[in-house]
């Protein structure tokens, strides 16, 4: 039994469950309530992002889940040198890698805009002005839309990682 690779799974898959289920737990409850509910729900994200560092600890998710993910990958590929690479498995476990790190740098987008907002907001405190709500929309736009994209890409690195051992092409 090889207790290096079994605690790599763990490790991978732990840290994967926790990062893919952070991102979606932000685009599809947490943003579209925050939109809803005006300045008690952006409280609660400034609360989120500030004091529970929520988008750190998905990144640090993220790390580990890749870094786990790569020395399988390295382990399977004996070094990145055997045919299992180009198998059909090989390939899945590389586009779902592939899928992951884009996903990865728009969570890092995306946390960017979200720390933008929180500050952007403390410096207005209760009034802001027109300037700044401006600024604050396009902000709000572009991290709903770098989170979806990392929802999205993160979704369908997981479908191909889980199923990448029964993909024949």
């Amino acid at each position: 039994m090889n207790y290096y690779v079994i605690a790599l799974r763990i490790l991978h898959i732990g840290a994967g469950v926790f990062w893919v289920g952070n991102t979606l737990l932000l685009a599809f409850v947490i943003n579209p309530s925050l939109k809803e509910t005006g300045e008690s729900g952006q409280k609660f994200v400034d609360h989120l992002i500030k004091n529970k560092r929520f988008g750190t600890e998905s990144a640090g998710a993220g790390v580990m889940a890749g870094i786990a993910g790569i020395l399988l990958y390295w382990h399977d590929s004996g070094g990145l040198t055997s045919a299992w690479m180009h198998s059909s498995a090989g390939i899945s476990f590389g586009v779902g890698a592939g899928l992951a790190l884009i996903a990865f740098i728009f969570g890092i987008l995306t946390d960017r805009r979200m720390k933008a907002m929180t500050l952007l907001r403390e410096q207005a405190q209760d009034t802001p002005t027109d300037e700044q709500l401006l600024r604050l929309q396009g902000l709000g736009k572009q991290q709903t839309t770098y989170l979806y994209i990392c929802a999205a890409t993160l979704s369908v690195a997981l479908w191909v990682m889980a199923s990448a051992r029964y993909i024949v092409f």
